[in-house]
């Protein structure tokens, strides 16, 4: 764990991915009106809103998901969709961050998530922010969702390491002043310690001495479907602003507002995220399950 690590002095802070979250998209603005904000010793800082006419139009994209047009989607000139215009908006996103060292994605979620940091790689710089973040403030979780090259799709991994940052809840296509706030809270403090930071640091060696705890995440769980494909059963009431708590075998999971027919809950104890998330539902996924897990060093986490 005593690897020397080079510290990240690119990075690139992006809101806006999703075009009506606008919680990003004020951080984003408020980085780029006052350069104090931004402006860090030794540190080269660049802003983007990364869907300004879907950000302007309020709607999360305007042709496809622009969050899943990276990694192996970005060179595929066979989709039906290959014409859409977050494809060039990713191509051209690609070109410009390719030499970034960290790029911090800002979202915001419906779930009642607090602030979530979401890593999908072993970098220890990410972790270590991310450890830095969640002891200073108790609403900051860490949410592991291993990523490979070829299954990474997201903004965030056009650069060496990757951050996305979810705050939530707040309903889509509004203004959260908690939300923008939080989000450029978190930034200024990961450009803060990134600065402060001395070259000699070695963030792999800071986490072997650190015990916290971090989520693991799961395959996705979609809602119930009839022979048609449509959703026929929704999350049970009980489960509203859950998100991160324990579900446990036999809880209501699912309900038919129809007959009243309720699914319960069959396995072992999970932790639901993104409980009801809204623009989910396009895709029939109601929650992510996740499994609380001790860093204790974290050794396994670098293996």
């Amino acid at each position: 764990m005593t690897d020397h690590v080079p510290k990240p002095r690119r990075i690139a802070v992006a809101g806006g991915t999703h075009g009506n979250e606008k919680g990003g998209v004020w951080a984003v603005k408020a980085l780029q009106a006052t350069p104090g904000k931004r402006l860090r010793p030794g540190l080269e800082v660049r802003t983007r809103i990364a869907n300004p006419e879907a950000e302007r139009r309020n709607l999360r994209y305007l042709d496809r998901d622009l969050n899943r047009c990276f990694g192996p989607e970005l060179t595929r000139t066979d989709a039906p969709d290959s014409s859409a215009r977050e494809r060039a908006a990713a191509r051209r996103i690609s070109d410009d961050l390719r030499d970034t060292d960290l790029v911090i994605d800002l979202h915001n979620t419906t779930a009642a998530m607090g602030i979530t940091w979401i890593l999908t790689d072993r970098n220890p710089w990410v972790w270590w922010l991310a450890r830095e973040a969640q002891a200073e403030n108790p609403m900051v979780r860490i949410l592991f969702t291993p990523e490979t090259p070829e299954t990474n799709v997201f903004l965030p991994s056009v650069g060496r390491g990757e951050i996305t940052i979810e705050i939530g809840p707040v309903s889509h296509g509004t203004h959260s002043h908690w939300a923008a706030r939080a989000a450029l809270e978190q930034v200024e403090k990961i450009l803060d310690r990134i600065s402060a930071a001395s070259d000699s640091f070695s963030p792999r060696e800071a986490l072997s001495r650190e015990s916290f705890d971090f989520f693991l995440g799961e395959p996705a769980v979609s809602y119930p479907t009839d022979s048609t494909g449509e959703i026929s059963m929704i999350l049970h009431e009980s489960l509203v602003g859950r998100d991160y708590h324990p579900l446990l075998p036999g809880a209501p999971l699912f309900v038919s507002p129809l007959s009243g027919e309720i699914l319960h809950h069959q396995g072992e104890i999970v932790h639901p995220v993104f409980l009801g998330e809204a623009a989910y539902v396009e895709k029939n996924l109601a929650f992510t399950p996740t499994r609380p897990r001790p860093w204790n060093g974290g050794i396994e986490v670098f293996l």
